[in-house]
Parts: C-alpha cells; sequence; structure tokens
C-alpha cells in the first residue's frame, strides 16, 4: 500500500487520532500500521477520530456542488484543530458575502434575528455567524450558528439543533444544491434552499465548524455517522 494513497479511491491517507491505523480522508477507509509504517508517518498530522463512514462516497463526490462541500468539510477539519481556528478561517470568507453577517461583519442585518432568540440562548452561548435566506424580506429568516447550536429561523419560528447531540450528517443533493442535515431527515438542513445557497466552500467550513464544537463540549461522545448519497 502507498504511504500516502488510499488504494480504494487514491485519497489521502492520514494518521487516526490513536495513532493505531491510517484513515482515508476522503472515503473513510482505514488500514491498520505495521511497524515499519508507524516509523514512516511519524511526522504526518493527526486525523480527527470522530466519524462513522456510511456514505456513498464515490456517488457525492461525483456531484460537483456536493464534491464542493465535502472537499471544503475534510480540508477544514485536516488542516484546522480547533474551533477558534476554523472560525478564523471562515471569517475570512464573511466579508465578501453580503448576506452572511457575525461579530464585527455586518452585524446590523442580523440584529432582529439575534434580538428574537437571545431568550433563549444558555449563559455562556455566543454568535458565531447568521446566514440570511430572505428573498424579499431580508433579516428575518435563515440560520444562525452559535457556540452551542444550530437555530434554523423562520420569521414567526425556529428550530434548533445541540451541535453536542448531533448523531449524524447525511450529506445529498436536492433541486440543484447540496444538503447537510444535522441528524434528522426530515429538519431543514445547512444546505439546498434553507441553507447556504451557492456559498458550498462555506457550508463545507461550517459543517466541519460543528463537529469541531461537538467535541470540543463534550470529548466523550458518541462519533458521528457520516452518511448520504446522490
Amino acid at each position: 500500500m502507498e504511504l500516502n494513497k488510499c488504494p480504494n479511491c487514491s485519497g489521502k491517507l492520514v494518521l487516526a487520532k490513536n495513532r493505531k491505523r491510517l484513515v482515508c480522508s476522503y472515503c473513510g477507509s482505514e488500514f491498520p500500521l505495521d511497524e515499519t509504517t508507524k516509523s514512516e508517518i511519524s511526522g504526518q498530522p493527526v486525523n480527527m477520530d470522530w466519524f462513522i463512514y456510511d456514505w456513498d462516497f464515490e456517488s457525492l463526490m461525483g456531484n460537483e456542488s456536493c464534491k464542493t462541500v465535502i472537499s471544503s468539510f475534510i480540508r477544514t477539519l485536516n488542516e484546522y484543530e480547533t474551533s477558534s481556528a476554523i472560525e478564523s478561517y471562515m471569517r475570512e470568507y464573511l466579508m465578501g458575502f453580503d448576506d452572511v453577517s457575525a461579530n464585527g461583519i455586518r452585524e446590523d442585518k442580523m440584529r432582529d434575528v439575534v434580538r428574537r432568540l437571545a431568550p433563549n440562548f444558555l449563559p455562556d452561548e455566543r454568535v458565531i455567524l447568521f446566514y440570511d435566506d430572505g428573498v424579499i424580506i431580508h433579516g428575518k429568516t435563515g440560520i444562525l450558528i452559535t457556540n452551542k447550536r444550530t437555530f434554523f429561523v423562520e420569521r414567526k419560528s425556529f428550530a434548533e439543533v445541540m451541535h453536542v447531540t448531533v448523531p449524524y450528517l447525511d450529506f445529498s443533493y436536492s433541486l440543484g444544491f447540496p444538503k447537510v442535515r444535522l441528524g434528522d431527515k426530515y429538519t431543514k438542513d445547512i444546505g439546498g434552499g434553507s441553507g447556504f445557497i451557492s456559498h458550498f466552500d462555506l457550508e463545507g467550513a461550517v459543517t466541519a465548524l460543528i463537529c469541531a464544537l461537538a467535541f470540543e463540549q463534550r470529548p466523550d461522545r458518541p462519533k458521528i455517522r457520516l452518511t448520504g448519497s446522490i
């Protein structure tokens, strides 16, 4: 087996967090290490050992928009070790998108939504970003990401998913857009018509951020199952 190449999909192999096996960054295939391989990979980055891979990786990567989301998701987790590092990375995107707000970046566009949701915040909860998906009326609907959960905001109601409770991420594609559902196939998602629309790189990075926050807040939580197909 070539050290840096997955024999199943040719993706990059990285060292698992427990340093006892190689994991493919793209399809999730795992390979045991022999003593020679252990010495050869000692300088490679440690992969986040957070996932169970049940997705149809090949079909998902065959769709260009899904490929962009998943590649961003994987790249963000591989290159940034903490949620704060991912946040800093994402802010580079925020400056260029008029429909995305954060602290110090177009805060006026998320003021109404934050005011509505603030009574539900936990004492240490803070806003990371807000995506405004309003077509006619802006600042009333969209997705609000905090350090604790994801809010799906409608004009008169909202749904929420706590990051530490996300059981799986379901990747799919519908009506021209990739979708990432946070553990319930029948609720709103952070892609598609109610998500980041054409900001597919940001969508992947936000998904990675949610995972990082989940495991930082509860390191012993169950692994997140990656599911989905086209």
